[in-house]
Order: structure tokens, then sequence, then C-alpha cells
């Protein structure tokens, strides 16, 4: 009878290279603490020899969870994942999904630009099963960070924008550019011609794709692009007001505009009603991200409904498919849809 052939351990990987289990765990795992060039060549020689698979120790440390998993939240205003509304339903929807299935969440703010020391410390603590990364810059600007995400080999999802793909990692975002031009291309159904897009901060990829958006329904339209009707560069409504007002106080101002975001449209409403302009009578106005306030504010916003809660719990979804499931399985990059939501302004 043929004996079936011994399972390799990291155990016979360690006695081979004349190393300690926990060297051949840093070897494996990049880190927590750093090995030598001689050392790490010994260990790889060794589980080259012996046919060793890191996967079948990956399995052993994944049985030891912890059931903590981190939304590291990456941002030019990194604290506004508590305070402002489209940040804190993505942060609904991601945290009731793990509780769903016995996890706890830690939220990590980090400024974008802020040195990785410290998110380097935490990713290799040994307390996270798995990582949640909301990005709002594109690829390559994320690199440095998800270089770091990525040496851990800890299961990881992408919000918002997905990285290089040079990662594999897993990530989940919305149409927006898709959302943009069905906001304009409604308004250019309804006659309008001489629309404005009131523009969100310019360093987000999420700005930069609705201008893209705005743009594609003009020219699939037969527009011509006036650039004078992009202005602004804030998602804050508080500053948005000079913009507005270059807007409405042009020789021949919009029929239309379009915000980046539901907030600054509302700020629109507020500055046509202090001149005595009625919307959509003299201006017509669509918002973008549905939040409570596009119902309740006068007249009801028209918009674009972008499931925010669902992007939070579908993000949730892939990270434990990575955490519960096969070594094998592929990285997934998920776009959800959006859709219009007609009401009063347009």
């Amino acid at each position: 009878m043929v004996r079936p052939k011994k399972r390799v351990t990291h155990q016979d990987v360690a006695r081979l290279a004349g190393v300690s289990t926990a060297v051949v765990s840093y070897v494996i795992n990049n880190g927590p603490r750093p090995t030598s060039p001689e050392v790490r060549e010994r260990v790889l020689r060794a589980i080259h020899e012996l046919d060793y698979h890191p996967s079948a120790f990956a399995r052993g440390l994944r049985a030891q969870r912890t059931n903590t998993v981190a939304l590291i939240v990456n941002d030019y205003y990194a604290s506004s994942v508590f305070t402002a509304a489209y940040s804190a339903t993505i942060l609904t929807g991601l945290t009731m999904r793990l509780k769903e299935h016995g996890y706890y969440m830690l939220v990590y703010p980090m400024l974008v630009g802020e040195d990785l020391g410290a998110v380097d410390a935490l990713l290799r603590s040994g307390r996270l099963d798995g990582v949640v990364v909301r990005l709002v810059e594109e690829a390559p600007a994320t690199d440095a960070l998800l270089e770091r995400v990525a040496a851990t080999q800890l299961p990881c999802v992408c919000i918002e924008q997905p990285g290089s793909p040079r990662f594999g990692l897993s990530s989940i975002r919305y149409d927006d550019r898709r959302g943009s031009y069905e906001a304009v291309s409604h308004l250019i159904a309804q006659g309008h011609r001489r629309i404005a897009h009131l523009a969100g901060d310019r360093r987000y990829g999420t700005a930069q794709s609705r201008i893209a958006g705005y743009r594609d329904a003009l020219d699939h339209h037969g527009i011509a692009f006036d650039p004078a009707l992009v202005v602004g560069d804030t998602w804050d409504a508080g500053r948005a007001l000079p913009s507005i007002r270059q807007l409405l106080d042009m020789e021949l101002p919009p029929t239309a505009i379009f915000a980046a975001n539901d907030h600054l449209a509302v700020r629109v409403i507020e500055e046509t009603r202090h001149r005595g302009l009625r919307v959509p009578e003299d201006v017509a106005l669509f918002g973008c991200d549905d939040i409570d306030l596009a119902r309740q504010v006068v007249p009801p916003l028209s918009t674009i409904h972008i499931p925010l809660a669902d992007l939070g719990e579908r993000a949730g979804d892939l990270l434990l498919e990575q955490i519960e499931g096969d070594d094998d399985l592929q990285p997934q990059a998920e776009v959800m849809g959006v859709t219009v939501v007609q009401r009063a302004s347009a």
C-alpha cells in the first residue's frame, strides 16, 4: 500500500532553514519584523525544497481570527467619515453588514499625504482579519498606501476608487460618470441647452468623473462645451457661494445647473430664493447623491440616487468572502448602477 505523502509544515521549513517558526512567519507574511536578506533566502530555499505551500499556513492563521476589520479612510477631509451624510451612509452599510456576521470595525481616518508609518503598524499589528480602504484619488496616486496593504496579504476591498490593477485587490464603486451623463441628458431632454456644472473638489476622482459625465452628455447631444459654465472646486456648500454667484451673475446665465452633490444644489436654491428667482421656472436644478435633504428641501430636489448604503454592504460581503472563503478566490471589480430621481426642481 502506498502511504500518503506527509504534509509539510512550517516547523519543517524552520528546521531545514535553521530558524525559528516565527521567522518563517515573518518571511511568508513580510513582517511584522524584518529579516536579513541571507535569512530570507534560506527560508525561501527551504520552502522550495520541501514544496511547502504557505496558503496552508495562512489558513491556520485565519483560524485564529480577531473578528476585527479596519476601514481606512484615505481622504483630504478624513474626519468627515463621521459627520458627512455621504460618508456616514457608506459607513453604516458596511458596519451593519459586518455586525451581522459577528465582526467589529475599527475606523482609521488618514489624510491624503499623511506619513504611512502609523497605518503600516496597524496593518501589521495582528489585530485585523481584513481591511476596507476608501480611496478618493485615482491611481497611481494611491499606490504607496496600497503597496503597504498588499504586502500584508490581508483580505482587502477598495471602495469608491479601485486602485492600480497590479495589486490584485477587490474593489467596488458606483458609476459616477454615467450618473452625471444621465442627469445632464435629463435636463437636455427638457429643452435646456445652456447647462452649468457646479463642480466638487477637483482633487477627487469622483469630481473628475462627474465633470466627465457632464461633458459626455453635451457631446452626445451636439452641444458645444463652454468651460465658463464649469465653476467651483469644493464639496462644502458654505464655500460654494462665490461660484454660484458667478453663474447667476453672467450676462447670459445658465437655464439649468447640475450640482456635484445635493448640499451644493440646496445652496443654489437658497441663493436663487434670495434673488427672487424660481426653481425650476427660472433655473432648473439637479443634484447628486440623493441624501435625505434632497427630499426635504423646497422644492424637492431632482438628483442622482447613489446606493451608498448598498455600497457599504457589498464591500462587507466581498471582504467576508475573502476572510471566510477559499484561498483561490479571484479579485472582484464591481460597479454599482445609479438612477435618476425626478422631483420638482427639474
